[in-house]
């Protein structure tokens, strides 16, 4: 019984795709990314564990040597963000900083915004440690009884590791959080008294 309503709640969850999937740098003008990542998105509920299989693909296109726009299409629904350089370190051992706001649509009806702060430490080859903390503002539409959309906060981060194989394609194994800080009084989502936790396989595309 408890094994089936953990899985009633992963059904019902649709909490938008919270990954990062990049280095804490932009790809260039005139660059394309593309990336792909099968993911298993993990809620832990009444001493259960529930898993349920997801995943996305997307790209990202510079605009400018410090801004890029990216785009992907998930399981859950699909996203749009930029990526805003605040610090370049060209060296193999430095550290560099981005922003990446966005907002992500969830089937059928939550739409969320987001604003991770991405940081990268270079390890040399062009490996970079990644960590990404985020806050993150959701409003449901449609709840029955009420005439507006239903506000959430969360707050998450996720850390990965770019491991860049050959010239072109960079393996991203990325583990993500995410729990709720605020809701609406009467109201709360499923990640309410829990940590979401979504893990990735990235694999990025330089072209």
């Amino acid at each position: 019984m408890k094994r089936a309503l953990a899985l009633m709640l992963l059904a019902t969850t649709h909490c938008y795709s919270y990954t990062t999937l990049s280095r804490a740098h932009t790809v260039g003008a005139g660059h394309v990314e593309a990336f792909a990542a099968p993911e298993a998105l993990v809620v832990p509920a009444s001493n259960q564990v529930a898993v349920r299989p997801v995943g996305e693909i997307g790209a990202r296109i510079g605009v400018t040597d410090r801004v890029d726009l990216e785009g992907r299409v998930t399981t859950l629904g699909g996203s749009l963000a930029a990526h805003v350089q605040l610090r370049r370190d060209p060296s193999r051992f430095g550290v560099e900083a981005m922003l990446a706001p966005g907002a992500a649509f969830t089937a059928p009806d939550k739409l969320a915004f987001e604003l991770p702060l991405v940081v990268g430490v270079n390890v040399g080859h062009d490996d970079q440690i990644v960590l990404a903390p985020r806050v993150v503002y959701q409003l449901r539409f449609d709840v029955p009884g009420l005439s507006r959309p239903l506000g959430y906060a969360f707050l998450g981060g996720s850390i990965g590791f770019a491991w860049r194989l050959v010239r072109h394609f960079t393996l991203m194994p990325e583990a993500s959080f995410l729990g709720q800080i605020w809701s609406e009084p009467g109201f709360a989502s499923n990640y309410a008294g829990t940590v979401g936790v979504q893990l990735a396989l990235g694999a990025l595309f330089d072209f």
